[in-house]
């Protein structure tokens, strides 16, 4: 049955093929032959462009395109016809032929689209030649006959017992002479840079033997942190620049409405030289002084001023730096931990007439401070950088201890960051250093000395 449908089809499509023809050798013609314009439509869709050699004979345009397979007449396109045609009672239906279809271009978007259309406009052609020309059918299906041999015969070529011989020609292709394709390498970056600032409105308080004089009041924060880092092979460079600057009220002060409150210049540099996994041999060195002249309260005198005093800390050991990756995004930890064995510390004011012993222990023979210090021992920094998520993060975590086993030194640094928007943000530092050689405070009766800040305000970030 599957021949014989076959068959059908291929009728169908070769009575098609006859009125191409028929159209193509004389358009004014056409319309005596009765041909309608859904016909022209789909011979136009399907044969279009039409090269004059594209076909040599019927059998070829029969394999190329079923459009030019005889007519099978298979009824079920008018369910009142079923099987029986009639052209006479199909007038006396009214039935209307369908209008012409619109012609779309094969290249279209949507997918089966023009097959859909191709079907659309064989399946009008087919029955406007049902309605019109029905004695253009040359086949039924019920005078199809039962074995589809007799219909197509099949020509077998024997060719057992003999050789056949198959001619063989060698071609040598050359190759065309191409320029190899260039191979992009983008320039590696060995330096990378970064800097944050911000400019805020805070509440800052201390106590009451503060290094740097007691501080309890409203005040205006500026911070900046730059840094400038070099990676290469085996070989790298940290340069790290922090300042911070605060300018507050003092009521209690009767000569002055303004003073600066905690100020600072810390530069750190670190080289390195890899040794194994995250281990290097490391040199540091930290640069740290006041920015601008602090007074004390209702006095004339100086608290501390620009390079009075200043810090030079230099330390050979090893760096051990890790970065660990986390699958939840905006998540990260940077560590590095620095070990002198190795450590000098240099202290030195330019200003002799500053508060000097809230920063040195050494007296002279008439029993004032020295300005200077000057001791070899050993240190250890850690620096820390942890991101929670995209809004929170720690920065600035530094702990800073030294010891030259007579004297301890230690400074531990924290500032939770809190992102509201891209330009704005809450800051709270935490800031915590113990000193065992300098004079207690006459109203405090311990070392360790505690300042804190909260602030909000404007902050930038590249």
């Amino acid at each position: 049955m599957n021949d014989i449908r076959k068959h059908k089809i291929a009728s169908i499509l070769s009575f098609t093929f006859l009125l191409v023809i028929i159209a193509d050798a004389n358009a004014q013609h056409s319309k005596t032959t009765g041909l309608s314009e859904e016909v022209m439509a789909w011979t136009k869709s399907t044969l279009e462009p039409w090269p004059p050699d594209r076909y040599k004979s019927l059998k070829e345009a029969m394999i190329d395109n079923n459009f030019y397979v005889p007519v099978v007449f298979r009824g079920g396109m008018f369910p009142e016809l079923k099987y029986e045609f009639n052209r006479d009672s199909i007038a006396l239906m009214g039935l209307q032929i369908p209008p012409a279809l619109t012609y779309e271009n094969k290249r279209v978007k949507n997918l089966f689209r023009y097959q859909l259309l191709k079907k659309q406009l064989e399946d009008s052609a087919y029955k406007n030649v049902m309605l019109k020309d029905p004695r253009n059918f040359r086949y039924r299906i019920k005078q199809l006959p039962d074995k589809p041999e007799k219909v197509i015969k099949s020509k077998s070529i024997d060719k057992s017992g003999e050789q056949v011989k198959l001619e063989v020609k060698t071609t040598v292709v050359t190759p065309e002479a191409v320029d190899p394709i260039v191979k992009f390498i983008p320039d590696r970056r060995y330096w990378k840079s970064s800097f944050f600032a911000n400019i805020q409105f805070s509440q800052s308080k201390s106590s009451a033997n503060w290094y740097k004089g007691k501080i309890d009041n409203i005040n205006i924060i500026t911070q900046t942190n730059t840094s400038y880092n070099y990676e290469r092979d085996r070989i790298s460079l940290t340069n790290n620049l922090y300042t911070t600057l605060t300018f507050n009220n003092v009521p209690n002060d009767t000569l002055r409405d303004y003073t600066i409150g905690s100020d600072e210049l810390r530069y750190r540099s670190v080289f390195g030289l890899k040794a194994i996994r995250n281990w290097k041999y490391s040199t540091t060195a930290d640069f740290i002084t006041s920015m601008g002249n602090k007074y004390i309260a209702n006095t004339k005198n100086k608290h501390s001023a620009f390079l009075a005093p200043f810090t030079l800390n230099l330390g050979v050991g090893m760096t051990y730096d890790v970065n660990p990756k986390f699958k939840k995004p905006n998540r990260s930890v940077g560590l590095s931990l620095t070990l002198d064995p190795l450590s000098f510390k240099y202290m030195y004011s330019t200003d002799k007439k500053i508060n000097l012993p809230a920063f040195f222990s050494d007296r002279n023979e008439d029993g004032t401070y020295k300005h200077v210090f000057r001791s070899f021992g050993s240190s250890l920094t850690m620096t820390n950088k942890v991101r929670f998520n995209k809004n929170v993060t720690i920065e600035n975590s530094r702990l800073y201890y030294f010891t030259n086993y007579e004297r301890v030194f230690i400074e531990f640094d924290n500032t939770v960051k809190v992102i509201l928007s891209k330009y704005f943000s809450t800051t709270f530092q935490l800031y915590l250093r113990y000193d065992d050689a300098v004079a207690k405070a006459p109203d405090s009766d311990t070392y360790l000395q505690v300042y804190e800040l909260f602030s909000f305000g404007f902050s930038y970030t590249w």
